[in-house]
């Protein structure tokens, strides 16, 4: 898995990204944070791709609060044209996979901005996070337990008790 972070950011925001429209730049910067809240709780609930482009477009036409970082409103903006230049919920994959580090740190920062924000609307979700998240994780994480280590285990272990 490539980028976890944009992954986990991306199943927040449901399934397939894609909205009418241009790109994220345009979007207003001084939406209350109540009515972004509101906005991406819709989007987060979302799971068909209609309707989460519907979703995403009313995030976008919505905006952002005026206190949100400058790369985590380019986060949000790197987002927003991922969703816009999207065909389908794999292009959109596909195309959150090809970002860059440096993209990949400010969309993690929007993620943040958001649970932290928004976590009443969001059901708590970030009640527990730190305030300062680290940006820098491996973004290639193994994917199987290598088989040597298994063998390191006692076999007792590995089989089911009565």
């Amino acid at each position: 898995m490539r980028i976890a972070l944009v992954g986990a950011g991306l199943a927040l925001m449901a399934g397939g990204l894609t909205a009418c429209g241009g790109s994220g730049d345009d979007a207003p910067e001084d939406a209350s944070t109540k009515d972004f809240c509101g906005s991406f709780a819709k989007v987060s609930q979302s799971r068909d791709f209609d309707k989460t482009k519907d979703a995403f477009q009313d995030l976008k036409d919505t905006g952002t609060p005026d206190n949100m970082s400058d790369d985590a409103r380019e986060g949000f903006e790197i987002l927003t044209d991922i969703a816009t230049d999207a065909d389908s919920e794999k292009d959109a994959t596909k195309k959150a996979e090809d970002l860059s580090a440096d993209d990949e740190k400010k969309v993690t920062k929007f993620i943040a901005y958001t649970a932290k924000e928004c976590s009443d609307v969001l059901g708590g979700l970030a009640s527990d996070l730190p305030s300062d998240l680290p940006t820098d994780l491996p973004s290639d994480l193994p994917t199987e337990i290598p088989s040597e280590l298994l063998s390191d285990i006692p076999s007792d272990l590995l089989s089911p008790t009565s």
